[in-house]
């Protein structure tokens, strides 16, 4: 057993280190977050190591609804409390909270409905704004180093509803995101329908939120995986099991008894971040939250693709199929497919999309998304030259590249903007390894 390195005196201060390419960072996770974290630190010089111990088919990144939303909301909200006996006793809610005994998840839980405070809620609103703002921004970047022009389409993504209720809400988000300075446009259901025939009678509006974009995360993820290989980074595929410091240098032993070596860490794992963490003496607080995707053949898809405001269902026309995700269920760690959470999916979908009535799915997925109490995702310091960025919940692919923008800038000591800041690890010691 070693002794955790002392991580504290880390926690508020950005770590300056100097531009050596002899130096290695070592990755830990290959999902969304740490192929682009793994991308930027190659295209600034260094060394890179990518540890990863899952498989795509179980990737949080390889399930999202491919659309890139800057500007989206977290998940705590001013409207969540008033609805939480509902999420806890109707299994066909958009965040499912099935009781079970746990301790963990009663803190997180507790957590989550401070969050959902009118100030915490504005503020947090104004963090993932900027967020998504700079994550917009590096994103065209990434997409012109990658050469994938064609992985994506620029049409917009949609906030679409069926009822009034639907659409006072959304006029709010809306309010939001004008204010943080993101373009968007209305629409009656008419005027959707004149666009895009595939959306139904009942639709009574829409709201297209013009930054959006739509692609395939694997695609992206297959693409920076190509792109990394190029720029020389490495990627090696087994279970970390142990992580600890010596020599100045970070050594992780994997599942075989490998040990991969860096001057740097950053552990962008999603779900797995709090165990890595905890080798470290560092308590991480987060929850799996269980998502769902399916799969469907239309004759007459969507193009553009959309938020379900009532049934908070995201639909996506993706590589001739049109993919309909959606569902948080916080049911601790399994990937257990509940067939009534797949039904629930084609059923909300269907009110929106009457071709969806009659059109089976198929392909069925979930995998658990990391999520924190306040919606926040965690990047910054959290040890001698060592950095954390997890807990995107569903917008991982939405924030990836403004993520990897604040890690470089922390790790090569350059300014970080002040809103920032709140992004940082709240570091507890855990009580042993």
């Amino acid at each position: 057993m070693h002794e955790p390195p002392r991580v504290a005196q880390f926690a508020g201060r950005v770590q300056s280190v100097a531009h050596t390419a002899n130096e290695r960072v070592l990755i830990i996770g290959g999902g969304i977050v740490g192929l682009t974290i793994a991308h930027a630190a190659l295209r600034r010089g260094l060394a890179v190591e990518i540890l990863d111990a899952g498989t795509d088919s179980c990737s949080a990144s390889q399930g999202n609804a491919g659309q890139i939303a800057p500007g989206h909301p977290p998940i705590p909200s001013p409207a969540v409390p008033p609805r939480a006996l509902h999420m806890l006793l109707d299994p066909r809610s958009p965040l499912s909270i099935p009781p079970r005994p746990s301790l963990s998840l009663l803190r997180w839980l507790l957590a989550f409905r401070q969050a959902c405070k009118p100030a915490s809620y504005e503020a947090s609103m104004q963090t993932l704004g900027s967020l998504g703002r700079l994550s917009r921004e590096r994103f065209d970047e990434l997409i012109e180093d990658l050469g994938a022009k064609s992985l994506h389409t620029t049409a917009g993504v949609a906030d679409i509803w069926r009822t009034k209720a639907g659409e006072v809400d959304a006029a709010a988000e809306s309010a939001w995101m004008e204010r943080l300075g993101f373009a968007t446009e209305s629409l009656s259901g008419r005027a959707l329908r004149a666009r895009d025939p595939a959306w139904g009678p009942d639709v009574r509006g829409a709201v297209i939120h013009t930054e959006g974009v739509c692609l395939d995360p694997a695609d992206l993820c297959n693409a920076l995986r190509n792109r990394i290989k190029a720029l020389g980074g490495r990627m090696r595929h087994g279970c970390v099991l142990d992580l600890k410091r010596t020599d100045e240098h970070w050594h992780a032993t994997l599942h075989g008894g490998q040990v991969a070596r860096g001057t740097r860490l950053v552990i962008s794992a999603g779900t797995w971040s709090p165990p890595l963490a905890r080798m470290l003496g560092l308590h991480i607080t987060m929850q799996p939250a269980k998502g769902y995707h399916v799969a469907v053949k239309m004759n007459c898809p969507p193009v553009i693709a959309g938020v379900l405001r009532e049934s908070k269902i995201a639909v996506t026309p993706m590589g001739g199929l049109t993919r309909i995700a959606g569902t948080l269920e916080l049911s601790g760690v399994n990937f257990r497919i509940v067939p009534q959470r797949i039904a629930q999916l084609a059923i909300g979908a269907a009110a929106f999309l009457p071709e969806l009535t009659h059109t089976p799915t198929y392909s069925p997925w979930c995998g658990l998304r990391p999520c924190t109490a306040n919606g926040l995702p965690i990047i910054g310091p959290i040890g001698p030259e060592a950095w954390i960025a997890t807990g995107h919940g569903m917008m991982g692919v939405t924030l990836a590249t403004g993520t990897a923008e604040l890690v470089m800038q922390q790790m090569f000591g350059d300014p970080s903007p002040a809103w920032a800041l709140s992004l940082r690890p709240k570091i507890q010691h855990a009580h042993g390894r």
